[in-house]
């Protein structure tokens, strides 16, 4: 994307933050799940600079690291997940799971981590700066059968979306 195409995102990112704080709770309640959905990632992003240091609450915490975590997930797998900056959600993705309910995700998560003796409050082992350093990590484990299994469960995203309806009033702030 680039330095200014950065800075253009977060900017129009900032801008839409701040007309979907302006709404009321009622009006952010009748979006829709997808536009519900892009309002909790424009106003969780904005609030976000470093989630450890962050003045955020635990259901922001909890539904930014989820967000970070579907999408990372989604888009290359775990490995990717834990290979770029959103590693930094990772400690709190196992009670995130549990919260919203994703209980065979958590499983899934848990037993990985578990399995592979992975520190999730430690991925400073993950830390690439080129391509070959990135299909190297891919091969320290089995993400592949992670992902699979993760790919084959098509509730996260909605449970997601339901937690947070149910705590509108503690993510907008």
């Amino acid at each position: 994307m680039g330095i200014l195409g950065t800075i253009l995102f977060n900017f129009k990112n900032m801008k839409k933050a701040k007309k979907f704080r302006a709404m009321g709770t009622e009006d952010l309640l009748a979006l829709s799940d997808d536009d519900f959905y892009e309002m909790l990632f424009c106003v969780l992003e904005d609030a976000v600079y470093d989630i450890k240091d962050s003045q955020i609450n635990e259901t922001q915490k909890l539904v930014y690291s989820l967000n970070n975590f579907e999408a990372e997930v989604n888009n290359g797998g775990l490995c990717q997940f834990f290979v770029n900056s959103s590693r930094e959600c990772a400690p709190y993705i196992s009670k995130a799971l549990e919260e919203v309910g994703a209980v065979s995700l958590k499983s899934l998560f848990d037993n990985f981590i578990s399995e592979n003796k992975i520190d999730v409050n430690d991925l400073s082992s993950f830390k690439v700066s080129s391509i070959d350093e990135y299909e190297k990590q891919t091969e320290r484990y089995d993400f592949d059968s992670f992902d699979n299994k993760f790919y084959e469960e098509e509730e996260l995203h909605q449970l997601i979306i339901d937690y947070s309806r149910k705590n509108i009033e503690q993510l907008i702030k």
